[in-house]
């Protein structure tokens, strides 16, 4: 699916066709395969991102004497960030939003009443303003119909001593070492189950890219190269308003 899609937002909610696209891509995506049985490079660097992301929580709610603050994600696919976080971060209101079915049973699953899961969609969010300690959201942004309508949604929501925490691909650093692997003929035996072109991401991001979506109240806190800066494949960014 290219970038400039033919989907559009209804009433600031993704529409019927969205969500059948989605939920028919996500039949074709093992996430906790990925996460759990992927070649040890991958399963690495995405270790340095789930530890970026709750060393980003525990170093603000340390700064600030947070107690049991509210921590959303947004996006928590099949659980694995809510598990990260569960581990790493004290905290009785946790919560996960997700919009298809079949992931956020698999995230019951993991993390049972230690928080709770909703049904949702990131454009949309069930809080009121200035309501949230904290929100984390990894690898979703690609995926959704406009960027700027989802950071918008978590500018409103987020409480003025807040952080939101984001992460995204370097997609085009990502999709050229793609090919130099697959080059050597090599690449479905290292990398099984995980597509050599993406065609779950509506949006090609990368640093550069993703600047143009952040609304103006937002100012970035901090941001976190992984695994290294010379090999920018993933970034952990820390927006406060």
């Amino acid at each position: 699916m290219p970038a400039n899609t033919q989907f559009k937002l209804k009433d600031s909610k993704p529409d019927k066709d969205f969500i059948e696209w989605n939920e028919q891509m996500s039949k074709s995506f093992d996430q906790e395969f990925y996460y759990e049985h992927s070649h040890p490079c991958i399963l690495w660097i995405e270790r340095m991102r789930l530890t970026a992301i709750s060393n980003l929580i525990k170093t603000h709610m340390q700064k600030n004497d947070a107690v049991d603050p509210i921590i959303v994600e947004v996006g928590c696919g099949t659980g694995q960030v809510l598990e990260e976080i569960l581990r790493k971060i004290k905290t009785r209101n946790l919560m996960g939003i997700e919009p298809l079915d079949e992931w956020r049973q698999k995230t019951h699953e993991k993390v049972g009443n230690k928080a709770k899961i909703i049904k949702g969609f990131a454009e949309d969010l069930p809080f009121e303003n200035n309501s949230v300690d904290y929100i984390v959201c990894t690898e979703v942004l690609e995926h959704v119909i406009d960027p700027n309508v989802v950071l918008r949604e978590f500018s409103r929501i987020i409480k003025n001593n807040g952080l939101i925490i984001v992460s995204i691909p370097n997609e085009n650093l990502i999709n050229n070492l793609k090919k130099i692997v697959d080059g050597f003929k090599i690449y479905n035996r290292l990398f099984p189950k995980i597509q050599k072109h993406n065609d779950w991401h509506i949006h090609s991001l990368d640093l550069k890219s993703f600047k143009k979506y952040i609304p103006e109240e937002l100012k970035e806190e901090s941001l976190i190269v992984v695994p290294v800066f010379l090999l920018p494949l993933r970034y952990v960014i820390a927006f406060c308003k």
